[in-house]
């Protein structure tokens, strides 16, 4: 099985944020978690069309307001296996619709908060070991914080040359 995500990237105050969810607490899958929208790929989709299309559900975000969206290196999640193909999009305005219904929050975290610590390793139940960032009142772990750490450095090369 194999889903996909966006990294959905502004600038607020000219400091570029990544856009993150809670998801609903009511979901069956990682309910409460922090992670990127996004979700299954289904029959016929490629996996950007599949992260687009959860995004748009999610939090409503378009492709008509990206600036542009590049493919970033795929994750596999520790726990089941799932390959997570990932795409950083950066947003020309935020403007959002969220789906309460999956997505509880929205969380904006200024991608110089994640360069300072470094991720921690967590060694799971089962012997297997993830990373987490821990900020203030905030823990983002698994997938979505190996995600964050394989695309820091791209994020910076691409705001370096001036592509957002």
């Amino acid at each position: 099985m194999k889903a996909a995500v966006l990294i959905p990237l502004v600038k607020l105050l000219n400091e570029p944020f990544l856009v993150l969810t809670r998801r609903s607490r009511h979901l069956k899958s990682h309910p409460g978690q922090i992670s990127f929208p996004g979700g299954y790929i289904e029959p016929g989709e490629t996996p950007l069309e599949a992260a687009l299309r959860e995004t748009s559900e999610e939090i409503g975000i378009t492709y008509g307001q990206l600036l542009f969206v590049k493919e970033l290196q795929t994750s596999v999640t520790v726990t089941t296996g799932v390959a997570v193909e990932s795409f950083l999009g950066f947003l020309s305005e935020p403007v959002f619709y969220v789906n309460k219904e999956e997505v509880e929050d929205l969380i904006f975290v200024s991608l110089k908060s994640l360069t300072k610590p470094k991720p921690e390793i967590v060694k799971m139940p089962s012997g297997k070991e993830t990373i987490r960032y821990r900020l203030d009142g905030l823990i983002i772990w698994g997938a979505t914080a190996r995600i964050i750490e394989s695309a820091i450095e791209e994020i910076d090369h691409i705001l370096e040359k001036g592509q957002a």
